[in-house]
């Protein structure tokens, strides 16, 4: 079934007759063109929307130098790795080593900072509110599960217990910015 979507329809939709482009009434029976049927916005489609977020390459940038000096730092990190999921596709759980999981708890860490930082520059730069708070909200979040990581890499916390812990942080997170974002909305009304 194809579905076909006429841009224009210079139509009254009251009496079906044709009105002029750019009329304000019906010529017909005066029905205002305001109650006509308007063609839907191009933002709808997604191909007129406002502005792109180029920052998201900045982040991707922070990614890539934080995935870099985790690697350069920890040169053993590649052959851990192998033997852990080598030792998956036998069908045998190895856990990973505690300093594989402090490394990753580090790596957590940075990902976390770079959201602050990167909250800092959408301030700057003065855009939506919306985008520094999740950049906070994330790296608050990404910043507490590398603490609970940390945690379990010092064998002082389960990993049961890390993602019991992970889950209620990121539960409380989006309740916080749904709330948050509640609130203003609420506001501008």
């Amino acid at each position: 079934m194809e579905i076909f979507l006429k841009i224009e329809m210079p139509y009254c939709k009251k009496c079906g007759a044709e009105y002029a482009e750019g009329a304000r009434y019906c010529t017909k029976c005066g029905t205002p063109v305001s109650e006509v049927w308007k063609p839907p916005r191009e933002e709808c489609f997604g191909e007129g929307r406002a502005e792109r977020d180029y920052l998201g390459l900045v982040s991707f940038g922070f990614f890539l130098l934080i995935v870099g000096y985790i690697f350069s730092t920890n040169t053993w990190i590649l052959s851990e790795f192998q033997a852990f999921f080598e030792s998956l596709g036998e069908g045998v759980f190895v856990p990973p080593s505690s300093q594989l999981r402090y490394v990753f708890a580090l790596f957590l860490g940075l990902i976390g900072v770079s959201d602050f930082v990167m909250a800092g520059i959408r301030v700057v730069l003065r855009q939506s509110w919306r985008r520094p708070l999740q950049d906070v909200l994330s790296g608050v979040g990404v910043i507490s599960i590398a603490y609970l990581v940390y945690l379990n890499s010092q064998r002082l916390m389960t990993w049961q217990m890390v993602v019991v812990l992970a889950i209620v942080t990121v539960g409380i997170l989006v309740i916080v910015y749904g709330i948050i974002v509640s609130y203003f909305r609420g506001r501008k009304k």
